[in-house]
């Protein structure tokens, strides 16, 4: 590994590791962990040396450091990619190694046991089936002699990960922290570096849940952990894109200072279970959205072809078109025709914050009469992922409702409160 000391003409310096030179420019990444590029025309001093580094040609599972031990789950996504500076776009790394060089601090701060990387995908490439192997090597390493566990995701779709492994892992015992980067591991704004290191602060806490570890705020002052039933990505840039709904975040993470900060005090606490994979879930539930002037013939689509369960994302309380002047606009008919069929119906909120209601407008109530289910107050992708889970354990009604609206992973909540609406 280089290390390169830089004078500018205007008398300015700079140092750090060697990202990459070209004829035109040198990247270096600084102490800080943000790279900087310096046009060669611009430099008037180069000093590079050769640095002997622990993070290069070594086995990541027996390195020690000072502090515990946790093991890490790559998929892939933004924090596993590269941005390659003869062509401005980016690809997946394809060892973790190469993160390690870009984050090393990451190694002041706990010893990476176990480094295990299933496949390395875009996180709008996951499956259903993604979720069962990463789940059974989690459950492995939970089972292992570490503190903790980091998944690294894509954050597109991170939120639905976090809700199905909420749900398919059984007696949690360790923390479980789902991180990613909204900007690859070593552009000037990356949060990977940042995020890392707060995954590694809660994978030593108490709290024995999994959780999406992200940005709190644009800057580098904290991270939030967020509950992965009550998470979801709620920007396409932001370093803060992640938030809670409906609820608090778990805590608040300083990494810097390694330090945690509780919020919300009802967690599950580490303890000495023994976790296992329950990977009972039915693939044919779809997730679709009402809006004025759609074509409630999708209903039909779904139920003609087997679908055991449908989740709405329905307007306000909990709504779809329903007394429409132009009559064929009208989804009552179609989910009456689902219901018969043995098709379950949850309704859930496009606004994301707040709560279903089937009791405060009649158009609501005859749904609910119908047999729809209302989720309470999960947001749509958690009530999605949820009712897969509860479909491949029965697909009796009234078992599927009971199970259905039963908190099994902090996915609902008992109240809703106004300050848990975050109007940023």
């Amino acid at each position: 590994m280089k290390y390169a000391k830089i004078k500018t003409k205007d008398n300015r310096v700079f140092e750090g590791y060697l990202v990459n030179e070209t004829s035109e420019f040198i990247i270096i990444k600084l102490k800080n962990g943000y790279n900087i590029g310096i046009r060669n025309q611009d430099i008037l001093e180069l000093n590079k040396e050769e640095i002997e580094s622990k993070y290069e040609n070594i086995e990541y599972k027996k390195l020690e450091s000072r502090n515990n031990k946790i093991s890490i789950l790559a998929t892939g996504g933004t924090i596993l990619s590269k941005i390659d500076y003869r062509t401005g776009g980016v690809h997946m790394l394809t060892k973790l190694e190469e993160l390690i060089s870009l984050v090393p601090d990451l190694l002041d701060y706990v010893e990476i046991k176990n480094i295990e990387i299933p496949f390395s995908i875009a996180s709008e490439d996951m499956l259903p089936d993604n979720w069962i192997e990463i789940g059974k090597i989690l459950v492995k390493l939970l089972n292992d002699d570490v503190n903790g566990v980091t998944i690294l995701h894509g954050t597109d779709t991170m939120h639905y990960t976090s809700a199905a492994l909420s749900f398919i892992i059984k007696n949690l015992n360790k923390p479980v922290s789902i991180t990613g980067s909204q900007r690859s591991s070593d552009r000037p704004s990356s949060d990977a570096f940042f995020n890392l290191l707060s995954s590694a602060v809660y994978d030593n806490s108490d709290i024995a849940e999994i959780a999406v570890v992200m940005h709190g705020t644009s800057s580098d002052i904290f991270a939030y952990a967020h509950r992965g039933t009550k998470v979801r990505k709620m920007h396409t840039e932001r370093r803060d894109a992640f938030q809670s709904i409906n609820s608090l975040p778990l805590a608040k993470i300083f990494p810097y200072n390694k330090k945690i900060e509780i919020i919300d005090n009802n967690y599950r606490k580490r303890n000495n279970n023994s976790p296992y994979l329950d990977d009972k879930i039915c693939k044919k539930v779809a997730l679709i959205k009402t809006y004025p002037g759609s074509d409630p013939d999708i209903i039909k689509y779904y139920v003609d072809k087997n679908y055991k369960g449908i989740v709405i994302e329905g307007t306000g309380f909990g709504h779809v078109p329903t007394n429409t002047i132009d009559k064929k606009y009208s989804w009552i008919e179609n989910i009456k025709y689902g219901i018969e069929r043995g098709t379950i119906f949850v309704m859930t909120s496009q606004t994301i914050f707040g709560r279903t209601n089937p009791f405060v407008y009649s158009n609501a109530r005859l749904l609910y009469n119908l047999g729809v289910i209302y989720a309470e107050d999960m947001h749509p992708e958690t009530a999605y992922v949820k009712l897969m889970y509860v479909l491949g354990h029965t697909e009796n009604y009234d078992e599927v409702k009971k199970m259905f609206l039963t908190n099994i992973a902090g996915e609902i909540g008992e109240k809703s409160f106004y300050e848990f609406f975050n109007k940023e």
